[in-house]
């Protein structure tokens, strides 16, 4: 089929604008994040809203806590990501709304209560997912290396530090912590990637039957 001249002219113009909107969309999308550059940062502090709805990877250097979308002290979705340097641990706290974590980077080693029990740390590995309902009080761990996690939840939401020692006696937010009677090395979790699939398997089995165990102690001890 031959189209007529005008036909091919406004074909070209159309090729040529689109051709033009992707290449601008694609710069913009290429351009890296500059921390405190207002140009970069849309809304407060977010890398993305309504008005620039894609990040790339590339545009963000995890810090510590870096809000990709909303703000978690604020009603409403909000999406953040979170840094951990390699051994660094959160002492146990309970948050008072649901939240869900992604790994993104590394593997996070999670455990559940107000006494930090490094033995009983459960490994959640790169791209694993992790859901925490409304003030489950929980503590974690960074494994060898660095680790980076997707939080998102619903604001505002309030983080309380929870922990207490082997007799109950509550624990300042700061330390002094406990001493771990066993010794650090004896209650490091060991790094998954260094384990069979046998071995996790039996870890995860081991970390169910404590689970129970203690879900039936708590059972017993209501009904008396």
């Amino acid at each position: 089929m031959t189209l007529s001249r005008p036909a091919v002219w406004s074909a070209c113009v159309t090729a040529i604008a689109l051709s033009s909107w992707a290449a601008a969309a694609s710069a913009q999308a290429r351009q890296p994040t500059r921390a405190g550059s207002p140009a970069s940062l849309p809304g407060a502090g977010a890398l993305i809203d309504s008005a620039h709805p894609i990040m790339q990877v590339e545009e963000v250097a995890v810090k510590g806590d870096t809000a990709v979308f909303g703000d978690a002290s604020k009603a409403g979705m909000y999406v953040m990501r979170k840094k951990m340097a390699a051994n660094q641990t959160a002492r146990p706290h309970y948050d008072d709304q649901d939240r869900w974590i992604t790994v993104l980077q590394g593997t996070l080693w999670l455990g559940k209560g107000d006494v930090y029990r490094p033995d009983t740390l459960v490994p959640i590995r790169q791209g694993g997912v992790v859901y925490l309902p409304a003030n489950t009080h929980y503590f974690e761990m960074a494994g060898d290396t660095d680790v980076i996690l997707q939080i998102t939840g619903n604001g505002p939401v309030k983080s309380v530090h929870s922990e207490v020692d082997a007799k109950g006696q509550p624990v300042p937010e700061n330390g002094p912590y406990p001493v771990l009677v066993a010794g650090r090395h004896k209650n490091q979790p060991v790094d998954p990637d260094l384990l069979t699939p046998e071995q996790i398997e039996q870890m995860e089995r081991a970390a169910a039957a404590r689970k129970e165990a203690e879900g039936a102690k708590q059972k017993a001890a209501g009904q008396k």
